[in-house]
């Protein structure tokens, strides 16, 4: 059953977060419609533009699809979380670099453009991501909890470049990107993104970027052709 929010500055993420829990508890199974926007709302207590945010942010995960003129629809469970057209590229071509090139060279771009864009009111609401992001460390998060943050972290830098075409690009990759953080990201989820925040947070826009960079070269050290496309900065941030 939906509880009421409570409000502070990401109360979209508190919404999204609790559609995310009732999905992976079973009350919210693929193919459940949403109850209309309005009503939902009211059962949440929340502004309807914070529901908006949230069921955005769902979608773009490839947890929720909104059918124009019919509602919102859950599109997932627990265990699949894959756009169709992506996996049916992805089994034709059966080679995950696929999937590992396109994120990284988009997300070492999308870091360094939002360390230039952030503002002050994101970059609170990207605090309280990370704060949220350690508590769920310290209380020994599990593989659902932390692919559930992950997500949003990488979202977060999605909505700070402000630029559609972007998110657009971005979105429509989501749930194959999101099948890709799941078979990666360790319980030290925390900790790999913290230097990425930083340098966001002070508008370091090259070490945005090299830090992303790092991110992957350390989450999928067999790629070949880190050197070719931007360095390998590992031991440059190992003498740092």
């Amino acid at each position: 059953m939906f509880q009421p929010i409570e409000s502070n500055v990401s109360v979209y993420k508190k919404i999204a977060a609790q559609i995310q829990d009732m999905i992976e508890r079973g009350e919210l199974k693929k193919g459940d419609r949403l109850p209309p926007e309005r009503q939902l709302a009211e059962m949440l207590q929340v502004g309807r533009p914070a529901l908006k945010q949230a069921i955005s942010a769902l979608e773009m995960m490839g947890v929720i699809r909104s059918r124009q003129g019919d509602g919102n629809y859950v599109a997932s469970d627990s265990v699949e979380l894959l756009n169709p057209l992506a996996v049916r590229s992805y089994l034709d071509h059966k080679n995950g670099d696929d999937i590992l090139e396109f994120r990284y060279i988009m997300e070492v771009q999308m870091a360094a453009l939002a360390a230039v864009k952030i503002t002050r009111e994101q970059l609170a609401e990207f605090q309280e991501l990370m704060d949220a992001m350690r508590r769920e460390t310290e209380a020994g998060a599990d593989m659902a909890k932390r692919k559930f943050y992950n997500n949003l972290f990488h979202y977060q830098i999605v909505e700070l470049c402000d630029n559609k075409l972007i998110e657009s690009i971005y979105s429509s990759m989501m749930g194959l990107i999101s099948d890709h953080i799941s078979y990666t990201d360790g319980k030290d989820f925390y900790k790999s993104h913290l230097r990425i925040f930083e340098a966001i947070k002070a508008g370091n826009s090259a070490g945005a970027a090299r830090c992303m960079a790092e991110h992957f070269q350390n989450k999928f050290p067999n790629y070949q052709h880190y050197q070719a496309i931007y360095g390998d900065v590992r031991k440059d941030f190992s003498e740092s």
